[in-house]
Formats: structure tokens, sequence, C-alpha cells
């Protein structure tokens, strides 16, 4: 996303505050990489950005509150996202220019074009969104699932299917006799 790209000349040697409220930083991947994720609360970012001699810190935060499904029954689920983030870019070390498509499949958030140093706020801000998302969301500690046979929801209680509480995959393990 060419509109979140910084030139690093901008800004101050001494560190400089942004805030980033667009939600497209967000909205347009989720969309794109087809995430089962809907923003509730709009997400806000705020970075510190400090430039060293041979890199740039960025220290940020992210804020705000996501639904996603649950891993085990797929109710939707609200995640409050209260995320700081330290990171370090190093500056590019070779003089070679990089042009649109060589940043789109090396994923860049650091390089260089026409003599300038940009950074990529766009890509870098995704990755820490991303981070913040749990890999296996759920409603709640205890969740039941759902009901292998009908779909039932079994936090709502129990299906009226049998279950003899063996684990088919188990059943060569039944007959087992330890000596």
């Amino acid at each position: 996303m060419k509109e979140f790209q910084m030139l690093l000349r901008d800004v101050s040697q001494n560190g400089q505050t942004f805030q980033y409220n667009n939600q497209k930083i967000w909205l347009e991947p989720l969309k794109e990489f087809h995430i089962s994720c809907k923003i509730v609360d709009d997400i806000q970012a705020e970075v510190f950005i400090l430039p060293e001699e041979d890199g740039c810190l960025l220290r940020g935060k992210l804020r705000g509150k996501v639904s996603v499904p649950c891993d085990r029954c797929a109710e939707e689920t609200e995640i409050i996202i209260d995320y700081s983030f330290d990171e370090f870019e190093a500056y590019p070390q070779d003089d070679m220019e990089v042009d649109a498509d060589d940043l789109l499949e090396d994923d860049r958030v650091l390089f260089k074009e026409k003599n300038a140093l940009i950074l990529d706020m766009g890509a870098l801000l995704w990755e820490e969104f991303v981070l913040t998302l749990p890999t296996k969301p759920l409603c709640r500690k205890d969740c039941k699932g759902v009901c292998p046979t009908c779909g039932k929801n079994l936090n709502e209680g129990p299906c009226a299917c049998e279950h003899d509480g063996n684990d088919p995959r188990m059943a060569i393990l039944r007959n087992l006799k330890i000596q």
C-alpha cells in the first residue's frame, strides 16, 4: 500500500511519533488473504520512529477489538488487542534500487528507491497485527466444541447422539495387555 510508505528523511533525527487510524491497513489484507476476522472496534496504531546510524528503531502500540471464530465451536468470539512492539529495521546494505514488483516479492519493510530510504508502515503494521491474533482462538477455556456426528454446539447442552465414549482411532489399543 503505497499510501503508507514513508520517506525516512522526513522523520526528525530526535525521533517522531505517528498515529495510524486508517482501517484500510487491516481491512484490505484481511480480505485479500481470506482471514476470518472482523474488526469490532477500530484498530489504532501509534509508532515512534527513531532513525539511527545503521537502521531505525520502531516502538509501537496497537489497540482495538476484533471478532474471530472459536477454533472448537466456530462461534464468534471477541479478542481485545492491546499490543506493544519494538522493531529494529536495518538499512539495506546494497546500493541497488528496488522497484514495486521486487518489493512485493521480497516483502521488505525498509528499502531504497531512487536514493531514498522508504519505510513501508502498512507492511510493518499488518505484520504486527497478525502477530496479535491468537493461533487457536477459543470462546472460553472450557469450550466443548461441536458433536462430531450431528454438529451441535456442545456448549449449549448435550446432543441426542449415542456416544460409547471410545475413540475409534484408539480401537486397536483396546485389547492391549501390558505385562
